[in-house]
């Protein structure tokens, strides 16, 4: 069963939520003069790219309203690639947001 207009729209509420907490405590470990961060810099920059593919994804969806399951026609990812991003922002985040595509 594809996702309706709701569940999306919740997915990348959640998912902001999600990436936006991971951001915070990167930040707060180098307000604290934490020196190791390198790596989770690089994952903030992950996470940004992966919400801007997930943005592209659904966004023509959600613009235009539909609730008819057309965010895979005509779209420059496949669902399983969607699905690889959605995974790669769980296992940095620590989280288990998913839709069922």
């Amino acid at each position: 069963m594809a996702a309706t207009l709701t569940e999306v729209n919740d997915y990348i509420s959640a998912i902001r939520i999600a990436i936006a907490d991971y951001t915070n405590k990167v930040m707060l470990k180098e307000l604290l003069g934490h020196t190791n961060i390198f790596c989770d810099r690089q994952k903030v920059i992950l996470l940004s790219v992966y919400l801007d593919c997930i943005n592209d994804y659904f966004g023509p969806f959600i613009l235009a309203g539909l609730d008819d399951h057309s965010y895979d026609t005509n779209n420059f990812f496949t669902t399983d690639e969607i699905m690889d991003v959605m995974q790669h922002i769980n296992s940095i985040c620590k989280t288990f947001y998913t839709l069922d595509l």
